[in-house]
């Protein structure tokens, strides 16, 4: 199966999509990521979907966290502006016609689950907010 993966950074999703059986990964960012472990394109993430959205099975998007993120709340972060790309990105994603997951930090308030890394059997406690747009069940917690 073909994932094309927004946003993407240095590749942890991608990871575990390799992990659970997607053979072609593309990631897209618009800054730089040489250690990106699949094929990756520099580009707006936007306008690579709408050119090339239809070419792949799933789309997975990770916009940027920080607007949504407590941590704008510290001193020294609270008046700097964020993008918040939720909403243009579930935009994009619902006229793509695609398979399509949007993943976040938990104060994104998606409306769907949220997921952990020990989920997985991974050494660290991190939740994150997942919307679709296909039914899923939610893994059990420890």
């Amino acid at each position: 199966m073909k994932l094309l993966d927004l946003f993407s950074g240095a590749g942890g999703a991608a990871m575990g999509y390799s992990h659970a059986g997607f053979t072609e990964i593309v990631g897209v960012d618009i800054e730089p990521q040489p250690h990106y472990p699949f094929t990756f394109v520099k580009a707006d993430a936007f306008a690579y979907l709408a050119e090339h959205g239809g070419e792949f099975d799933v789309i997975h998007a990770s916009p940027p966290c920080q607007a949504y993120s407590i941590m704008r709340n510290l001193p020294w972060l609270r008046h700097k502006k964020y993008p918040a790309l939720i909403d243009a990105t579930r935009e994009q994603l619902q006229a793509s016609g695609n398979h399509w997951m949007i993943e976040n930090v938990m104060g994104a308030h998606l409306s769907a689950g949220w997921l952990c890394g020990t989920m997985f059997g991974l050494p660290f406690y991190r939740h994150r907010s997942f919307e679709t747009n296909w039914f899923w069940l939610q893994p059990g917690h420890e």
